[in-house]
């Protein structure tokens, strides 16, 4: 049996919970890479884009990184970017799910925590809510620890927050189900996009270069076989992406494109967690000449 299907057994998931608590960033980190893609994780002098990912956590930390990482508190930064027409709308920020007023609610939003990754319920219709799900969905988002298990520093003092927003629907299918812009930038500049589709269905994932040429390129997902167009509002996702880019050696920004509009998604510094085969392994170095390390902000 591969290492990986053993570690996904529930004794030794929790196994690892427990034995993480006593091991060193660095510790957790390697094993974590040496589990998902069977490689040793070079960080002396890193290479691929999913080493210098790694390094990125342990050796590259400051307070607008957390600030960004927060999915509450990201919308003060962007609004002083000068981009606030570009946030999605707020209903309601709560400590828990006994704050929530689901009264004054619309019947169509989102609830999603601001320190989660895939922690998000879309509530289509609130005359169908079970509310004893919720709770108890919401509940366990506590539970997961992002810092713990990945050792993603930024969202290490992030406070816990229920955020619910406006749940946004393409008029033209009436659907919920979005294309999902990921803008990867390095030194200030957007290289990469990729285009996540059909996520609550049949999620597809595609990589495009900055000129929108599809590239041959796989993840975590496969690829899909439909056209994706190029958004109408790309040219301003650029300037936005690259306007926030300006302050990170590397981050991903990601949009939305609904009804004419340039909607903001989130910010995040590891995608994948540093953790993700290429399919060809070639992209994992092609990604990692274009991020260059800045000077470390830990001292060692």
């Amino acid at each position: 049996m591969k290492l990986k299907k053993i570690v996904n057994t529930p004794f030794v998931k929790g196994s690892m919970r427990y034995l993480f608590k006593y091991l060193s960033d660095k510790q957790v980190i390697n094993l974590q890479y040496r589990i998902t893609l069977n490689r040793r994780l070079n960080l002396k002098e890193p290479k691929r884009f999913t080493e210098k990912i790694h390094w990125y956590k342990l050796n590259y930390r400051t307070s607008i990184m957390t600030q960004c990482a927060d999915k509450y508190r990201v919308r003060s930064y962007i609004q002083g970017k000068g981009y606030e027409e570009i946030l999605v709308k707020l209903y309601q920020v709560c400590d828990s799910y006994e704050d929530i007023d689901f009264a004054s609610l619309p019947d169509s939003f989102v609830i999603k925590s601001n320190k989660g990754s895939g922690t998000n319920l879309f509530i289509k219709d609130k005359n169908k809510l079970n509310k004893s799900v919720i709770e108890k969905t919401i509940k366990q988002w506590k539970t997961v620890n992002t810092v713990l298990m990945g050792r993603e520093w930024a969202y290490q003092n992030i406070k816990d927050k229920i955020v619910i927003e406006e749940l946004l629907v393409d008029n033209s299918n009436k659907t919920s189900d979005i294309n999902d812009y990921k803008f990867l930038c390095f030194n200030g500049k957007v290289e990469y996009i990729w285009v996540d589709t059909d996520r609550h269905d049949d999620h597809r994932r595609n990589f495009y270069n900055i000129n929108w040429e599809k590239l041959n390129v796989q993840s975590d997902w496969p690829n899909t076989n439909n056209e994706i167009l190029k958004p109408d509002g790309f040219e301003y996702m650029v300037q936005i992406a690259e306007s926030i880019a300006k302050d990170f050696p590397f981050v991903r920004v990601d949009f939305y494109w609904v009804n004419g509009k340039v909607y903001f998604g989130e910010i995040t510094f590891y995608p994948w967690s540093g953790c993700v085969k290429f399919v060809p392994d070639s992209f994992d170095y092609e990604m990692g000449d274009l991020f260059k390390l800045p000077i470390p902000t830990v001292m060692k």
